[in-house]
């Protein structure tokens, strides 16, 4: 219930709430699949409550139940921009897509409706409930696409149960009544002088079509939304989430040993995708929770790399993760469960984090170096940072992005990427020339005074497996040599 007024508080404002509540939303989806596999094993009793519960019940029509909304227009209504307004958002309506409804009415900062529009689904939320509690209806059985038109929707999600429909019939119904004192008021106010009026419609006919067309534009947009967020529930309930691993290689020190870890994706096939999921999971605003599935995903592998010779492993996190209160002590229950020394994990940042909240990003470094834990910032010279910038950070590691290097080809790039080697001079801090590829930029770094390199010179990522080998061999190698010399 909470859930669901939080929901229409959201709506009522225009924030799409289950992106805003993303992480609330997708272990309600994992809870509901976990529990319809159970019901069909004969493990357990199917909930009433669920995902599926939300889709087809709470969502007539879109947030708010706006289905009622509509036909309340239609049936009540004497205003013919509004009759206007609900026979073009029909079609949409039909399909759960309500914005040009909430925009166009509007619903959305209007301190009449709005009260309706959190109300219909939190009193529907009673009556179906209390239907499939008391045996009358039986509880939904599987999750529905969020665009199944509503009474269809019901029949599918319980499997084929016509009583579904109806209930949904009764809930859409109430939800008129509802709305109707509510609209009439609303629409009341809205009369106006016959002058007035006719001026209106004179507008209506530029203005109504120009709304319209910004509309039909930004539904594919919106559409696009959902579509991400289909993109990475099924993502996180199929397939998997692995960790590849690139060495850093020290050009002076055969001892040196570190990884930059980087995420990639498995689907059911076995199919390796490149990282650009990424983006879906920084759209919904979902980095944070990703950053913590991969500290974890990083965290149980490196109790299989050789961290007792001292192997460090980088981790990439974002802007919002660096700059959250009680990401510190979120790393150190991880090293703790995980049984692992502080002193073999990195953190890396990007530039941008150093543009965020630079006391909140400061804090947080001191108390990760504190516990032991070495912070880098990533592809340095990609973004807006700046020497000024970078001296109010008291970073361990600097990692010169490829850019930089794929600039030095002229005179004045490698000018830029000598001056920039001096970094380690001003801040005390190492060096790490990222995107290494050949042999000429090896010299050329080398020639820099930067010691550390990352590239497909040295190695590509690796999965895990390939990567402990990696550390091997080399191990091998320099025992070989050591006992040579």
């Amino acid at each position: 219930m909470a859930y669901q007024f939080i929901l229409g508080l959201l709506g009522a404002i225009g924030i799409n709430g289950h992106n805003f509540l993303f992480g609330v939303k997708q272990s309600l989806y994992e809870s509901t699949q976990a529990n319809i596999a159970a019901f069909h094993a004969g493990e357990a009793p199917l909930n009433i409550l669920g995902q599926g519960f939300y889709d087809a019940f709470m969502q007539i029509g879109g947030s708010g139940n706006s289905l009622s909304l509509l036909l309340c227009i239609l049936l009540f209504s004497k205003e013919r921009r509004h009759i206007t307004l609900a026979l073009s958002a029909l079609p949409l309506v039909m399909f759960n897509i309500n914005e040009l409804l909430l925009f166009g009415l509007p619903v959305i900062f209007n301190p009449t409706l709005i009260v309706p529009f959190v109300l219909v689904p939190l009193v529907s939320f009673v009556i179906v409930y209390g239907a499939m509690w008391s045996g009358l209806v039986n509880p939904v059985e599987a999750i529905v696409h969020w665009m199944t038109p509503p009474f269809f929707s019901g029949y599918v999600a319980t499997q084929n149960s016509l009583g579904a429909v109806f209930l949904q019939i009764v809930v859409v119904v109430v939800g008129i009544l509802i709305y109707r004192p509510f609209y009439l008021h609303y629409a009341g106010r809205c009369v106006i002088d016959s002058k007035a009026m006719l001026h209106q419609q004179a507008l209506e006919k530029t203005t109504l079509k120009s709304f319209l067309g910004d509309v039909h534009r930004s539904m594919g947009s919106y559409i696009s939304k959902h579509e991400v967020s289909r993109r990475v529930s099924q993502m996180l309930s199929k397939g998997e989430f692995v960790m590849y691993y690139q060495p850093q290689v020290h050009l002076n020190n055969e001892n040196h040993l570190a990884f930059e870890s980087l995420v990639r994706y498995k689907d059911e096939k076995g199919n390796m995708l490149p990282p650009v999921f990424i983006q879906d999971f920084n759209e919904l605003g979902a980095m944070n929770q990703l950053d913590h599935m991969v500290i974890d995903l990083v965290m149980a592998d490196m109790n299989k790399m050789p961290i007792a010779s001292g192997c460090k492993i980088g981790i990439n996190v974002c802007v919002e993760t660096i700059s959250r209160q009680g990401f510190v002590e979120y790393v150190a229950e991880r090293l703790d469960h995980y049984v692992l020394p502080a002193s073999a994990l990195e953190i890396e940042v990007t530039e941008e984090a150093i543009l965020e909240d630079h006391n909140q990003v400061r804090r947080n470094i001191d108390a990760l170096q504190a516990l032991g834990v070495k912070v880098a910032i990533d592809d340095f010279g990609s973004g807006y940072a700046s020497f000024a910038h970078l001296l109010k950070f008291n970073f361990d590691k600097v990692k010169l992005d490829r850019s930089l290097l794929i600039d030095a080809k002229e005179e004045r790039g490698q000018n830029l990427y000598q001056l920039l080697a001096k970094i380690s001079d001003v801040t005390g801090c190492a060096l790490v020339a990222e995107g290494v590829e050949t042999e000429q930029e090896t010299a050329f770094v080398k020639s820099c005074g930067i010691d550390i390199c990352q590239g497909f010179f040295f190695s590509k990522p690796l999965p895990l497996e390939d990567a402990v080998d990696w550390a091997k061999e080399r191990a091998e190698r320099l025992e070989s040599t050591e006992t040579a010399a």
